[in-house]
């Protein structure tokens, strides 16, 4: 009993998300890579600078061991390498020391990622965001609609929507995302292709309603969004495909 408890008290110190600063000695990094650990799932996640990654993790006393990692599948120019870098570092780690919300994950004696902890109050007032994203061609229909707490998938117009939870680290990484942008501009944008006039891509538009007030592209090619809110769609899509 006192082994599962000092496990449970361990797990409690781990639990959160992390933004990473370091790995291994190379501090040069993207200043959007993370990563969180579930508190009862016992479960992995985070942002490898393209791709969302997930797997599972197990703890005794302070080691750790982190396992089944798997990543989407997108393609991003000049990250790669270090996606990788971070994925090879988080197979290697056994060991973690937690101290004043600063998380370091070791092999051995050798630091291989240092993190700081987040906060889910350091979220400002904007995450009254009502986000949804629409797809549709002949014979296909997704509507993905997300808030703070929840993520709904309709696949079907007439169909049963499937709601799930959303988590904290989710939601931060969505915010991040639309602060990097005029959401006011959003209607204005250009569309770099226009495949779907001629049934050549499928049909997408964004919306995003913030107090109120709603705020929606143009359509563009599923696929190919202006520049101004790649960033974001590939966020909502990497989301919906991965949540559970």
């Amino acid at each position: 009993m006192s082994g599962d408890s000092e496990q449970e008290k361990q797990t409690e110190i781990l639990y959160g998300s992390y933004t990473i600063s370091s790995i291994e000695t190379n501090r040069n990094l993207p200043g959007n890579l993370s990563i969180t650990f579930g508190q009862n799932t016992n479960k992995v996640s985070g942002f490898s600078g393209c791709n969302r990654f997930f797997g599972t993790y197990t703890i005794e006393k302070n080691s750790i061991f982190i396992s089944n990692l798997a990543t989407t599948k997108m393609y991003c120019e000049n990250v790669m390498d270090v996606e990788q870098y971070l994925l090879k570092a988080l197979s290697n780690v056994n060991m973690f020391l937690v101290k004043n919300n600063q998380i370091n994950l070791n092999n051995g004696d050798a630091i291989l990622i240092e993190a700081s902890k987040d906060s889910i109050y350091s979220i400002q007032p904007e995450n009254n965001y009502l986000i949804e994203y629409s797809v549709s061609s002949r014979g296909f229909y997704k509507q993905i609609t997300i808030n703070k707490k929840s993520i709904t998938i309709l696949e079907q117009r007439a169909g049963t929507p499937e709601a799930k939870g959303l988590g904290e680290q989710n939601w931060k990484t969505l915010i991040k995302a639309i602060s990097s942008i005029n959401i006011k501009t959003i209607p204005k944008l250009e569309a770099p292709s226009k495949a779907f006039q001629y049934d050549g891509a499928a049909i997408a538009r964004l919306k995003i309603t913030d107090n109120g007030k709603t705020y929606q592209t143009q359509p563009f090619d599923h696929g190919n969004p202006p520049k101004e809110i790649a960033n974001l769609v590939k966020e909502i899509l990497s989301i919906s495909e991965n949540i559970e």
